[in-house]
């Protein structure tokens, strides 16, 4: 399983990116429904200012998975990358108005 370290910790290290991409761009969107403009704003703000910590978490987590060779640290970083990014999608899907599960759009 050595083999796979260096794919795996790319791999993670692009998620890891794309995470945070769809965190910076969905965090207004997710917000917008909201009445208050003035929350919305520190909602947004207070994400962005905690995206920099996630990536550190996540980078921290995937380093030291790839420089000990413990496979379980980067298969649970990509995990939780994976978790991460679609529970940002299934938020923002739900935030449009749909069911997440039926496909239709509830109106």
């Amino acid at each position: 399983m050595e083999q796979y370290h260096l794919p795996i910790f790319i791999f993670n290290s692009v998620m890891v990116l794309v995470a945070t991409a769809l965190g910076y761009h969905l965090a207004p969107r997710l917000l917008a429904g909201m009445d208050d403009p003035e929350a919305v704003a520190n909602g947004v703000q207070a994400t962005r200012r905690l995206l920099p910590v996630v990536v550190a978490l996540y980078m921290f987590f995937n380093c030291l998975g790839y420089f000990q060779g413990r496979t379980v640290y980067l298969l649970s970083v990509s995990g939780l990358i994976l978790v991460d990014m679609s529970l940002q999608l299934l938020l923002r899907h739900k935030c449009k108005g749909g069911s997440p599960f039926d496909g239709e759009d509830d109106e």
